[in-house]
């Protein structure tokens, strides 16, 4: 199986930071998947919580995907939260969109578990162990 991957640009807006620039990224290596770089750090986001998002507040806990409240319908906010502090990333939602929208052209919803190739991912944890996991 091929593994095809898809990367759009994007700017975030940190408070004290500035712009900072980075990249959402899919890959069919884990389809459920779209992960956000972002100043030498990831975030991985489940695809279905992202597409949730662009329409209404999505997610519970340390991750939220919504919709700008303040009446900006460009702006989709990223709220992140852990025990050392929380962020609001105000990302550009036609960015999101876009890469969903090619997301889904490569694995449609549901055709996930199909997209795996499941005897490499079991190689690959039978080789590194439970640890690497």
């Amino acid at each position: 199986m091929v593994m095809t991957q898809v990367r759009f640009p994007c700017s975030v807006w940190l408070l004290g930071r500035g712009t900072v620039e980075g990249f959402w990224e899919y890959s069919t290596a884990d389809p459920w998947a779209v992960t956000l770089h972002l100043d030498g750090q990831r975030w991985i986001f489940a695809r279905e919580l992202l597409r949730a998002g662009l329409a209404e507040p999505a997610g519970d806990g340390d991750v939220q995907v919504m919709p700008d409240t303040g009446g900006n319908p460009r702006v989709l906010n990223v709220l992140l939260r852990s025990p050392s502090g929380a962020a609001r990333l105000p990302v550009a939602r036609d960015t999101v969109a876009s890469l969903l929208e090619a997301s889904y052209a490569l694995v449609p919803a549901g055709c996930e578990a199909a997209a795996v190739d499941w005897p490499a991912e079991w190689a690959r944890l039978a080789d590194t162990g439970p640890a690497a996991a």
